[in-house]
């Protein structure tokens, strides 16, 4: 069976590269969740 994943860091990548608060990476995995997602990826950075 095929799984779904969102990671979380490539939503952030857009919203940074636009410079500004839209995609928000919470609703991002929220929305994710409530559609059925079966796993949430996030990379945690040392200098934040």
């Amino acid at each position: 069976m095929i799984r779904l994943g969102l990671n979380i860091d490539h939503v952030a990548t857009l919203r940074n590269a636009r410079g500004g608060e839209h995609p928000n990476p919470l609703n991002a995995a929220l929305l994710a969740c409530q559609s059925g997602a079966d796993g949430i990826t996030v990379h945690l950075r040392e200098d934040r």
